[in-house]
């Protein structure tokens, strides 16, 4: 039976979230990077957001560097999460060539020799650079339907904008808690699975654990499950920033159409691939989340052939 809320969602709140959104997004980029930039000071400096959770993800991950570095690393960070935010806003008021134009995409060919044999694919990407444009960048080169997950948000009216402003430009969103299920259901139809899988698992019996960053660092297994389970050939979405609202990404095998790796062997690839990424631009990464709040249990250990492909795919 249907439970009936105590509550029902004000309608007139998610237009109200909508209107100042669009009116937000009208703003020049230039205005909307001073906007942001002055929000992220303030939350830096003023209200402390994540500070002592980022700054000790950085002192861990790069124990070589001084506190000044260490410093200037924090400070770049809240400086480019302030240009993500600007951008994302942004993207309620952007048409698909202008936001193509923002956007420089590498290998596509790769990706487009699997879809035109009518093989589906996996692609797997991080929270590096502006991570939001980067699921919007590979619906517009593709050519290809695309279920990516998302995680709801508890607040109903935002979630609901948010889902408009990310499937705009034709991105099906896809709960991740189903995002196997989907998989499964959508096997025989021609589509590409997205998902970001760089953060830290929420349940502790779905773990795979790696040496990442230095660190015992726990992965999500479903990316490689969904993997062996389809035989999808598998990419990484790399993205790298250029300049300020302008940024590249490049398409890397992780593995081929049928292989079906070990799915340590293949976690060990994409964190390989991800790590890689962060040390050659620290600040892109997002370090305001608890990534390493849980602990390694200590009678897992490192499967070897995993540490071996990981370093394989850093170097």
């Amino acid at each position: 039976m249907t439970q009936i809320p105590e509550t029902e969602p004000d309608a007139s709140d998610s237009g109200r979230t909508a209107l100042w959104l669009r009116a937000l997004a009208r703003l020049p980029f230039g205005a909307l990077y001073a906007l942001m930039a002055l929000v992220m000071w303030l939350l830096r400096h003023g209200l402390r957001f994540r500070v002592a959770v980022a700054r000790d993800n950085l002192r861990r991950c790069f124990p070589d560097r001084s506190e000044g570095q260490i410093e200037a690393l924090l400070d770049a960070y809240y400086r480019q999460l302030a240009q993500v935010a600007a951008e994302f806003i942004k993207m309620a008021d952007l048409s698909a060539d202008q936001l193509r134009a923002h956007m420089q995409m590498h290998n596509v060919e790769r990706v487009s020799a699997e879809t035109r044999a009518g093989r589906s694919v996996l692609l797997l990407g991080a929270h590096q650079c502006n991570w939001e444009w980067a699921l919007q960048a590979t619906v517009l080169y593709l050519g290809v339907p695309i279920d990516a997950a998302y995680k709801p948000l508890h607040a109903e009216r935002f979630d609901r904008e948010l889902r408009k402003m990310r499937c705009r430009y034709g991105a099906h969103l896809v709960a991740a808690k189903r995002l196997v299920r989907e998989a499964v259901r959508r096997r025989g139809q021609l589509h590409a699975l997205a998902l970001h899988a760089d953060q830290m698992p929420a349940s502790s019996g779905r773990r795979q654990w790696l040496s990442f960053l230095g660190r015992d660092t726990a992965f999500y297994p479903g990316p490689a499950e969904i993997a062996r389970m389809t035989g999808y050939a598998a990419f990484f979405v790399s993205m790298r920033r250029l300049s300020r609202g302008y940024y590249q990404l490049d398409l890397i095998p992780i593995c081929a159409a049928g292989e079906k790796l070990d799915p340590q062997v293949f976690t060990a690839r994409y964190a390989g691939l991800v790590e890689a990424m962060i040390r050659a631009n620290p600040a892109d990464w997002t370090w305001i989340h608890r990534r390493w709040k849980a602990a390694r249990p200590p009678e897992l250990t490192s499967a070897p052939a995993a540490q071996e492909a990981q370093g394989k795919a850093g170097s």
